[in-house]
């Protein structure tokens, strides 16, 4: 998710060479599968348009702080160009070459933005990848907990106080949409 390749041909270029006994062919057919894979892969999640747009309108800055790689951001474009239009910020790690929970790659986004951390808001849906670096990086925090069964031992090791906890969680969209309008409100 940090190689910069565009089409399946610069990725099964660069997997040849660490992969030296694998055949050309095969590397390059496995590619072209996995990319194809890829490109149907995007489902908008149930109401984001809707929230981030009610956020965009209150003047709330967004930004996009993403694992991926450019067959499923492609894909991400032509399935949610809405959301895509409402980013003011976008740092994927195929561009930026660095991924999560890198904090550099939380840093960079930071730095680029010229926004302070402790005046961002991570929303993320994993506590490795985006809690706890963000944490770190001075963010502030909400834990979108759509997957809650996942997150078991890091849920268990912030109840024994092992672990520090997001500022914020939330199960669904419409919550983290109106704390954050609240928020702003308040200002």
């Amino acid at each position: 998710m940090v190689h910069p390749s565009e089409n399946p041909a610069e990725l099964a270029g660069a997997l040849k060479k660490i992969l030296p006994d694998r055949s050309e062919v095969e590397i390059r057919k496995s590619v072209e599968k996995l990319w194809e894979l890829q490109t149907a892969d995007v489902e908008e999640f149930d109401g984001a348009s809707h929230m981030l747009n009610s956020l965009k309108h209150e003047g709330i800055k967004l930004g996009l702080l993403s694992n991926t790689w450019h067959p499923f951001y492609e894909s991400f474009c032509r399935t949610c160009p809405e959301i895509v239009e409402l980013m003011d910020y976008k740092f994927l790690s195929y561009q930026v070459g660095l991924k999560k929970p890198n904090l550099q790659f939380f840093r960079y986004a930071l730095q680029k933005t010229g926004i302070p951390a402790n005046c961002c808001w991570m929303v993320g849906d994993t506590y490795q990848l985006d809690m706890a670096p963000a944490l770190k990086a001075g963010m502030r925090t909400i834990w979108f907990l759509n997957h809650a069964d996942r997150e078991k031992s890091i849920i268990a090791e912030m109840l024994r106080g092992e672990r520090k906890p997001p500022d914020w969680s939330a199960v669904n969209l419409y919550e983290i949409s109106a704390f954050l309008l609240e928020r702003e409100g308040s200002k």
